[in-house]
């Protein structure tokens, strides 16, 4: 632990005056203690917070108090389980909806069309948020709240690629046939699959509504799971050449920042996505 953390941020609209200064000190400990170590010494946390040897000694000692911070085997000091409560608590409030629609928004400005959130349910892949760009052609078909089953459109045959579950029950379910371009052979479903897997996102052309197409790609939480997938969606004459190529780098890169963001393993999302070069986008557009 050689560098030394930055001084805790005070929050925009605060008032200077309202603010305890030692309860930020322990906020520097706290994050300081939040490194990759299992433990750290007196003099580790006075080196990455910058405070005195006699002040961090004292915070840690409050925090052991609290139940915030425990004495390792080692007789260092580490986070203790209940933070882990207080992680918890904040995943809970954690909405994925805010955390995606900035990257709908750009899509949606960049392309001039739809983009759309979708998680995966007991009964389909869900549309819970899309932004509609400029173009004159808008997917009427769907909506937010419209469920589509696994084994057809971008989104959801994404999900079926990678969760098993949705995978088997893309396969074992009836497979309406949408348009002349549904695949419902267990054979093409499977192949498209694999391309999925191998490639990290789909190009759906008219699979679910004739003259649309929709490129796709995963988004995966700090379990490595599956979460949620971000589409854009139009004409089927505008996903093609160039274009194409642009639209896909600029889904995987949604998705591979989007991921990186929820914890998301650093080698799962390099490995599914070597060339992407994500950025984090949770204040565009706000």
């Amino acid at each position: 632990m050689s560098a030394q953390n930055p001084p805790v941020a005070i929050g925009e609209g605060v008032d200077r005056r309202n603010v305890v200064a030692s309860v930020l000190k322990a906020c520097s400990v706290v994050e300081a203690l939040a490194g990759g170590a299992s433990e750290y010494s007196v003099a580790e946390v006075a080196e990455a917070t910058g405070l005195g040897k006699t002040t961090v000694h004292r915070l840690l000692a409050t925090l052991v108090l609290s139940g915030w911070v425990e004495r390792g085997p080692r007789d260092g000091y580490r986070l203790s389980i209940s933070m882990l409560r207080l992680s918890h608590a904040a995943q809970r409030n954690f909405s994925i909806r805010d955390q995606a629609l900035p990257h709908l928004r750009d899509l949606a400005g960049r392309f001039g069309d739809t983009a759309f959130l979708m998680v995966p349910t007991d009964d389909g892949a869900v549309i819970v948020e899309m932004v509609e760009g400029n173009s004159p052609l808008k997917v009427n078909t769907v909506s937010v709240g419209t469920v589509l089953p696994y084994h057809v459109g971008g989104g959801a045959t994404v999900m079926a690629a990678f969760v098993d579950e949705l995978h088997q029950r893309a396969l074992s379910a009836p497979r309406r046939r949408f348009t002349q371009r549904t695949e419902t052979s267990v054979e093409a479903l499977e192949a498209r699959f694999e391309r999925i897997r191998r490639d990290g996102y789909v190009v759906a052309a008219e699979d679910l509504n004739n003259g649309v197409a929709v490129v796709s790609a995963p988004v995966f939480d700090r379990g490595g799971e599956l979460i949620c997938t971000l589409s854009l969606g139009g004409a089927a004459a505008g996903f093609a050449g160039a274009r194409l190529d642009e639209v896909v780098s600029a889904i995987v890169n949604a998705c591979a920042g989007l991921s990186s963001r929820l914890g998301a393993p650093a080698s799962l999302v390099s490995d599914l996505w070597p060339d992407a070069t994500h950025t984090d986008r949770q204040d565009s557009h706000e």
